[in-house]
C-alpha cells in the first residue's frame, strides 16, 4: 500500500472496498480493489490465482498491474489488493443509466461494435480455461475511444476464495446465470451474463433501472417475460439481434451456446468485423466467378462441380438448386456428407441453407426413420447444423419454414427425436413461430414438428420449460381457419396433456375452447375433427374446469358436447374420428354433471347407432358400452376391455 496514495474511495460492496489511487512512481491513476481475508491460508492461495490472471493480456481487457497481500495494523486484518487500470470515460452501467433516463435507445452499431468486442475478449479468456462468473456492466468499462474493456476478471473466483471460501454462486444474482445455484460455472454461464448486458443495451429506450433489473432476475423462469421484451426489442433491432439474445438467454445451459460457437452466427461475425477482430472469419477471396450448373448435368456431375467450386457459395447454392430439380435425387453417403459440410462451411449465406434443407428434407422424406436411422441422414451432425442455420437466419421466414419440415421428418426417428431436444432444436422451433406468429406455413410447420417431436418424454419436459404450450395456442387463436396449423397443434397439445403442469396451463388459458371452435370450424375436415376431440378429451379428463367449458355454450347457443357430435354426423362413417368422440364422451360422463349434460342431449342414441356401425371395432366398443352402461343404456352386450383414456390411448397402453 506504501507504493500508493489514496485519491477517493469509489465505493463499497459484498466484495470489498474500491479506491482511485495514484502511483507514486509513474504518477498514474490507478482503480485499487481491497478485500479483507478471514485466515493467511486462504489469502496465500487467493493471491497464487490473481497472480496467474496477469497472463490475460488482450485489447478488450482491463490490464491489472499488481496483485498484493497487506497487513493493516488499525483493522489488525489482512488483504488481498488487486490493482488495476483506471477509466476516466467510466463503465457501461453509467452510459446506459444516461441512455435510460433519455429514453433513447442505443443504435445498433454501436451495440454490434461492443457485443463483438465483449465476445472477442471471452473467447479469449475461455480459451485459456478462465471464467469470468461476475459479468455486469458495471465490469465493462469504455475506453476514451469508446471501445469497451472488461474488468474483474477473476476478482470473483479470488475475492470468493478469499471471503467465503467457495468456487460457485459468488457473482452478482442478476446477471448470474440460473444454473450456478446448483453447479459450478463453465463457459456458457459467463454466455447468459453476456445476453442479459445485450438485453439491457437493447432496452435502454423502454426500460428504467428498476424494470430492467426485475426483467433480468425473473427471465430466468418465464420464458414468456423474455418474449414479450424481445418483441419490444424488435421495434428498434433487427429480428437477428433478439435471435441472439433468446439463444443466450436459453435457462437450460446445455442448449446454451459457447462463446466458440456463437462466433459462427453471421450476426456475430458482422460485430466482429465492425473492430476488424481478427478472430472474424475473413471473407474467402473467390478464385472464380460464381458459376451456373451446365445444361443435363446429372446427380453424380453435379456432386462433383460442387467439390470442384466448394468455396464459392453462390455456386454451391447453384448446385444445391439444381440439384433440387430432380424429383428423387439420390445420393451417395459421400455427397450427403458433403453437402452437410458446405452447409456448416457456407452458414452465413441464406441460399445455401434453404436450398440445402430442401434438398434433405427431401432425402429425409424418402428414408425409412427405423430402418434407415444409422444414415448419416439421422445423425448429430446434421441436426447441428439445421439448428445453427435457424439461429444463423432468424429473420428468413423461408428458411424457418423448411428447416422446421426438416426438424418433424428427422422426429420421425425416435432417436433423432431426442437428439433434437439434446441440441436445442425444440427451443429454434418454437423462436420460429414467435419470430413469424401470423405467417400461417411456418407455424404449421413448427406445430408439426412439435407434434411429432412429443413422442420423446424429455422433449414434453423440455416443451414445457419453454411456455411451448402457450406458443401452440397462439398459433391456434391466429390461424384457426388454417387446417394445417390446427390439425397439427391439436396433435402437439393432445401429447403435451401428459403433464400435469401443461393441464394447468391449458385449463387457465380456455383451451378446451380452442379445440371446440377448431372441431366448429373445421367441422368436414376429419383429421381436424379427430385430433381436436382427443386433445379435448384428454384435457377433460384431467382438468374439471375444461369439462365444464365443455358443457357451455357457445355464441350459438350450442354445447361443446353438441359441436363434438354435430361433427361425429358429419364423419359418421370414419372409425377414427368415432373412436375419438366416443373417448370425449367416456371423459365427460366420468363427472356427475357431463353424465347429466349427456343424458339431457340424448347421446344414447347416438351412441347406438356407433355401436351397430362398428360393432367389430373394440377400441370404439369399449368406450361404447361403458357410456352407455353409465347412462342406464347397458343391456347390449359387455367390453371385452376396459375403456382407454385419451391418455393411455396417448401412452400406446
Amino acid at each position: 500500500m506504501e507504493n500508493y496514495k489514496l485519491l477517493e474511495r469509489l465505493g463499497k460492496g459484498a466484495q470489498g472496498s474500491v479506491f482511485k489511487v495514484q502511483n507514486h512512481a509513474d504518477q498514474c491513476t490507478y482503480v485499487l480493489k481491497k478485500v479483507e481475508c478471514t485466515e493467511e491460508g486462504e489469502a496465500n492461495k487467493a493471491f497464487k490465482e490473481a497472480m496467474a490472471l496477469q497472463d490475460l493480456k488482450h485489447r478488450y481487457i482491463c490490464g491489472y498491474k499488481e496483485f498484493f497481500v497487506t497487513w493493516d495494523k488499525e483493522e489488525s486484518a489482512m488483504y488481498v489488493c488487486i490493482v488495476m487500470e483506471y477509466y476516466k470515460m467510466g463503465d457501461l452501467d453509467k452510459a446506459l443509466n444516461i441512455k435510460r433516463k433519455q429514453q433513447v435507445k442505443v443504435e445498433e452499431v454501436v451495440l454490434k461494435k461492443w457485443i463483438g468486442q465483449m465476445l472477442e475478449a471471452l473467447v479469449f479468456v475461455h480459451n485459456k480455461q478462465v471464467i469470468h462468473r461476475d459479468l455486469k456492466p458495471s465490469n465493462v468499462f469504455l475506453t476514451e475511444n469508446l471501445d469497451v474493456s472488461i474488468g474483474d476478471f477473476g476478482v470473483a473466483t479470488v475475492m470468493g476464495d478469499a471471503r467465503t471460501k467457495t468456487r460457485t454462486t459468488v457473482g452478482s444474482m442478476i446477471w448470474m446465470a440460473p444454473e450456478v445455484l446448483e453447479r459450478p460455472y463453465d463457459e456458457r454461464s459467463d454466455v447468459w451474463s453476456l445476453g442479459c448486458i445485450i438485453l439491457e443495451m437493447a432496452t435502454c429506450r423502454f426500460l428504467d433501472r428498476a424494470q430492467v433489473n426485475a426483467v433480468l432476475f425473473d427471465v430466468k423462469q418465464s420464458v414468456n417475460l423474455l418474449e414479450e421484451i424481445l418483441e419490444k426489442v424488435q421495434e428498434d433491432y433487427s429480428k437477428d439481434l433478439a435471435q441472439l439474445i433468446r439463444a443466450m438467454l436459453r435457462k437450460n445451459f446445455q442448449q446454451r451456446p459457447t462463446t466458440s460457437e456463437l462466433l459462427d452466427l453471421p450476426y456475430i461475425k458482422e460485430c466482429l468485423a465492425l473492430s476488424q477482430s481478427h478472430i472474424a472469419e475473413n471473407k474467402k477471396a473467390k478464385k472464380q466467378s460464381a458459376l451456373a450448373v451446365p445444361k443435363g448435368t446429372d446427380i453424380p456431375g453435379t456432386i462433383e462441380f460442387m467439390k470442384k467450386n466448394k468455396d464459392n457459395e453462390v455456386t454451391v447454392a447453384n448446385a444445391l438448386t439444381h440439384l433440387n430439380t430432380f424429383k428423387t435425387p439420390v445420393l451417395t453417403n459421400e455427397a450427403k456428407t458433403l453437402v452437410m459440410s458446405l452447409m456448416r462451411e457456407h452458414v452465413k449465406d441464406v441460399s445455401v441453407q434453404v436450398q440445402a434443407c430442401r434438398l434433405l428434407l427431401t432425402l429425409v422424406s424418402a428414408a425409412d426413420p427405423e430402418e434407415d436411422g444409422d444414415d448419416v441422414l439421422f445423425s448429430n451432425k446434421l441436426i447441428k447444423n439445421i439448428t445453427l442455420s435457424m439461429k444463423a437466419h432468424g429473420a428468413s421466414k423461408e428458411l424457418q419454414s423448411v428447416a422446421c419440415l426438416l426438424l418433424k421428418s428427422l422426429a420421425m426417428n425416435e432417436q433423432a427425436a431426442g437428439t433434437i431436444g439434446t441440441l436445442g432444436g425444440i427451443q429454434d422451433i418454437l423462436a420460429a413461430m414467435r419470430g413469424f406468429p401470423n405467417d400461417a406455413d411456418v407455424c404449421a410447420h413448427a406445430c408439426s414438428a412439435l407434434s411429432c417431436l412429443t413422442i420423446n418424454e424429455n422433449n414434453l419436459t423440455i416443451i414445457r420449460e419453454e411456455s411451448g404450450v402457450k406458443d401452440l395456442m397462439n398459433a391456434m387463436g391466429t390461424h384457426m381457419e388454417a387446417a394445417s396449423v390446427i390439425d397439427s397443434a391439436c396433435t402437439a397439445m393432445w401429447g403435451l396433456s401428459l403433464e400435469d403442469e401443461n393441464i394447468e396451463t391449458m385449463g387457465e388459458h380456455n383451451a378446451a375452447d380452442l379445440f371446440l371452435r377448431a372441431v366448429q370450424t373445421h367441422i368436414k375436415n376429419p383429421d381436424v375433427v379427430k385430433n381436436a376431440c382427443m386433445a379435448l378429451a384428454s384435457l377433460v379428463s384431467e382438468s374439471e374446469e375444461s369439462a365444464y367449458a365443455a358443457m357451455s355454450e357457445n355464441e350459438q347457443n350450442k354445447s361443446g358436447i353438441q359441436v363434438v357430435t354435430e361433427a361425429y354426423k358429419q364423419h359418421h362413417d370414419d372409425p377414427d374420428v368415432a373412436e375419438n368422440v366416443c373417448c370425449f364422451y367416456m371423459e365427460m360422463s366420468e363427472i356427475d354433471d357431463g353424465l347429466i349434460a349427456l343424458k339431457k342431449l340424448n347421446i344414447a342414441s347416438v351412441l347406438k347407432s356407433i355401436k351397430t356401425k362398428f360393432a367389430d371395432n373394440e377400441e370404439i366398443m369399449c368406450n361404447v358400452l361403458d357410456v352407455l352402461g353409465k347412462l342406464g343404456e347397458g343391456g347390449g352386450g359387455k367390453a371385452s376391455a376396459r375403456p382407454q383414456s385419451a391418455r393411455d390411448k396417448k401412452r400406446g397402453k
